[in-house]
């Protein structure tokens, strides 16, 4: 087995379970369609927070995808061939995310545009917001790697890995909405987009050494 290998099947195992990904879009939109429903539709309310209930939203749906990225793989004894395969486990596990992020964040960015006009976003800010996701997902992505890593062997793993993964993902969205905010009201937000992409890049070195030592216990 090669990198080049394990990534095309990974692609094919995703494209033949695509069901997580689909679900996980669907819950996103229907976070999004739900919101102005349930609080206030005026153009008056949405407009200031549309930033963040789009963030929220693609949060809480990276949340449903992650959670069984290792499950079936460990279920079927795939995570032990990793292991033992020869291949640079933690290297595995980026290709891994990279193609669970790849799946769910390119339909959910063709998406945003169409929810930002619904809640009224204002178009100057659009740019904006697809920028913090293009930083800020990578990292919900490799966090949520390790808490599905810790919580791979447990039949009922999906509560404990929210309470645990959850308030890391906090920084993010607070980061990621205002930057929005800041561009709304003209202010700079060069700094905000650094915190970004800094916490992208630190969960970019440190999960996959995480991931593959909770893995490697969870296998043992």
């Amino acid at each position: 087995m090669t990198y080049f290998s394990f990534f095309k099947a990974e692609c094919l195992a995703l494209f033949y379970t695509k069901q997580r990904v689909v679900n996980a879009l669907l819950f996103f939109v229907m976070v999004v369609v739900l919101f102005p429903l349930g609080i206030d539709p005026s153009a008056e309310f949405l407009s200031p927070v549309a930033g963040g209930i789009i963030w929220c939203a693609a949060a809480l749906s990276v949340l449903i995808s992650v959670e069984s990225m290792y499950k079936e793989s460990y279920l079927d004894g795939t995570l032990t061939q990793l292991i033992v395969s020869g291949l640079s486990l933690p290297w595995l596990i980026l290709i891994k995310v990279g193609v669970y992020w790849g799946a769910m964040m390119l339909p959910l960015l063709l998406l945003t545009p169409v929810f930002a006009q619904m809640l009224f976003l204002p178009s100057d800010s659009l740019f904006m917001l697809l920028a913090t996701l293009l930083l800020g997902t990578p990292g919900l992505f490799l966090i949520g790697s390790i808490g599905a890593a810790l919580t791979v062997s447990l039949r009922q793993g999906a509560m404990l890995m929210v309470l645990l993964i959850l308030p890391f993902y906090f920084p993010i969205i607070i980061f990621s909405t205002a930057a929005i905010k800041a561009m709304q009201l003209g202010l700079p937000y060069g700094g905000l987009l650094a915190l970004l992409g800094a916490i992208s890049l630190l969960a970019l070195v440190v999960s996959p050494v995480m991931t593959s030592l909770c893995i490697k216990a969870s296998v043992r």
